[in-house]
């Protein structure tokens, strides 16, 4: 099929951000390389069936397919075509498969969490078969666990609470977060389940994020600010995994590239911060002073004496609240922070590394890239080239 544009199937619903940045990454793959013809199943709305059968797609003459699992997804394995597959209950052994960090993301929430001074902490997923709501579990309490004077709570929809009707649902759900130690942060397996989330807690007399601090997954910008207040999320940069997925399938066509062995990740970046977690250190006014000080002066190159300045406390005493309470100096929590402000820049912008370093307060490039490479084991450069969709 050389010289011929190559076809390309998308099986992959856009209702939800994680697909839609999949797409996007397709498509920019598709643009720069290609370009590809790229097809997709006309939604049942638009007069589309509700499922495509593989006969249907066989039909279609594709040179791969890209696949979202779905209740509605066809046998892909009849096609006999490079496939790169997107698993929402269980990760194939025959496909390459589109995947997320889940363990990292855990580790993520749980430091957010911790940062915020709490020390009760709570996750909700769902059943056993999401591995990706497992995964975040484990990392969650595995990372929630490693700290001293931590506590930790689950609870998982499993399929006995999923066959409830709904009224049921989040009449157990609110007994559960009812019986929690307040305030205390809950990390949520993804976005999607949050909006049962916020209704249980106001069900429950909890306030949000008075008295639990809320974290989600998936950075959905709609779902995000569906709820009230507006959702914290941990952000992950699905085009660039849609981009992967699509440089992948690019060389399974080709023949360079085996049809199996071979995963992408979709790994976490950051969290973005809004109302749900906009809270600091309930119960410790000084730590919390000291936390607001640090976020909101990330962009000046401030140390730690102007952190001193700031609270009526001697250093001794806010080291010890800071290495009890985040497990990190003071200092280490400054870098941390400058680091991740830097980071959304090196994603999220075309800015170049020195402006990015002058944004921060570093006159110095040298100077910023030594503290980042400190904090994220890279160079900004390798950070760019590694997370940003257009290389």
């Amino acid at each position: 099929m050389s010289g011929a544009k190559r076809r390309v199937i998308l099986l992959v619903d856009t209702a939800r951000a994680y697909e839609r940045g999949l797409v996007r990454g397709v498509l920019n793959y598709s643009h720069l390389h290609g370009p590809w013809t790229l097809l997709r199943r006309t939604p049942l709305a638009s007069g589309g069936k509700s499922r495509v059968s593989p006969d249907d797609l066989a039909n279609w003459d594709a040179d791969g397919v890209i696949w979202r699992e779905s209740d509605v997804s066809p046998d892909i394995g009849k096609l006999d075509i490079p496939c790169v597959y997107a698993p929402n209950t269980k990760v194939s052994s025959c496909y390459p498969n589109i995947l997320t960090d889940d363990a990292a993301i855990g580790r993520m929430a749980v430091e957010h969490l911790l940062g915020l001074g709490y020390r009760h902490l709570a996750f909700y997923g769902l059943e056993q078969k999401y591995h990706w709501s497992n995964g975040r579990r484990l990392g969650f309490t595995g990372a929630a666990q490693g700290v001293a004077d931590c506590t930790c709570a689950v609870y998982d929809l499993d399929s006995k609470r999923m066959r409830m009707d709904r009224a049921a649902r989040q009449r157990k759900l609110r007994d559960w977060l009812a019986s929690q130690p307040t305030p205390f942060g809950l990390m949520v397996c993804t976005d999607d389940c949050c909006v049962d989330c916020f209704e249980a807690c106001h069900n429950a007399g909890l306030r949000v994020p008075e008295d639990v601090a809320v974290v989600g997954v998936g950075n959905d910008e709609l779902i995000c600010d569906f709820v009230d207040p507006p959702l914290s999320s941990i952000y992950w940069n699905t085009e660039q995994t849609g981009y992967d997925a699509a440089e992948l399938l690019a060389g399974m066509m080709d023949g360079t590239i085996p049809r199996e062995g071979y995963d992408v990740c979709a790994e976490p970046l950051h969290v973005v911060r809004r109302q749900s977690t906009d809270i600091a250190a309930p119960g410790d006014p000084h730590f919390a002073a000291a936390l607001r000080f640090i976020r909101d002066h990330a962009t000046k190159n401030i140390h730690v004496e102007d952190v001193l300045r700031h609270v009526p406390v001697s250093r001794r005493v806010l080291y010890r609240r800071f290495k009890a309470r985040l497990g990190r100096s003071i200092y280490a929590e400054i870098r941390r922070v400058r680091v991740d402000r830097a980071s959304t820049f090196l994603i999220e912008s075309n800015l170049p590394i020195h402006e990015i370093a002058l944004k921060l307060g570093c006159e110095d490039s040298k100077n910023f890239s030594r503290l980042f490479r400190q904090e994220k084991k890279m160079s900004p450069a390798q950070y760019r080239k590694k997370y940003a969709v257009y290389r």
